[in-house]
């Protein structure tokens, strides 16, 4: 498989009202081959709080049926929100692209 491009973009950040004061972020993927072609495009949900990073598995397996592409797309969730956490307010956020 060549190489692929994930672009998210943060779509809305929601208080998920537990124990751990977690937020739960509606993240919009679009997975790019090489030449810059999109394969997959779809909305995900990431859970974060101060234990962890929880992308929803199920999401994942709805919208993608690759599984090597699946690991990638859990990893490369985590990645993109750890730097965001202590950002990420809760409301709607206005798409960049």
């Amino acid at each position: 498989m060549d190489e692929l491009l994930f672009r998210f973009q943060v779509k809305e950040v929601n208080e998920a009202g537990d124990d751990y004061s977690s937020r739960d972020v509606l993240v919009l993927c679009k997975i790019l081959d090489s030449k810059k072609d999109l394969l997959q495009e779809g909305l995900f949900r990431v859970r974060f709080n101060s234990v962890g990073i929880y992308p929803f598995p199920a999401d994942i397996a709805r919208q993608v049926t690759s599984r090597k592409i699946q690991r990638l797309l859990l990893m490369e969730l985590k990645r993109y929100i750890k730097p965001q956490r202590k950002f990420l307010k809760p409301g709607s956020y206005k798409p960049v692209w």
